[in-house]
């Protein structure tokens, strides 16, 4: 079973045989039964396996627990990757990467944790593109 719980409350719950988790040192494959752990999340691409079948989906930074045969996700956005459009995520990619600039060219006067969020979205709108590619 995986829950992915975003501001917006729950984006997403079903079955799944595995669960492919992008993380900070690499993604980590859940199966059942695996040992239960706790891991910060990277954006990235998140895979559910269900057979031969695949379903990708762009995940924004956050946690992940697995427990029994549970994984819970907490991000901050998730996209299913079948229904994304892929000029919006060119345009939203651009949007991000220049005000990324304009925060650093202000950085003297920029809250560091808002140039710090920005490059964080500017990650995860280079994730998704780079999912769209694969």
């Amino acid at each position: 079973m995986l829950k992915v719980i975003t501001p917006n409350g729950i984006d997403f719950e079903g079955e799944a045989d595995s669960v492919v988790i992008p993380t900070e040192i690499g993604e980590i494959e859940v199966l059942p039964e695996h040992r239960p752990i706790v891991t910060i999340i990277a954006p990235g691409g998140l895979i559910l396996k269900n057979g031969e079948k695949r379903d990708i989906y762009a995940v924004d930074q956050g946690f992940a627990r697995v427990s029994g045969n549970v994984v819970s996700i907490i991000t901050d956005e998730l996209l299913n990757m079948s229904k994304a459009d892929i000029d919006e995520i060119e345009r939203a990619t651009k949007r991000a990467e220049q005000a990324l600039e304009e925060a650093r060219n202000n950085r003297s006067t920029m809250d560091p944790m808002e140039v710090e969020k920005l490059e964080a979205k500017v990650r995860y709108q280079m994730a998704k593109k780079l999912i769209c590619k694969h």
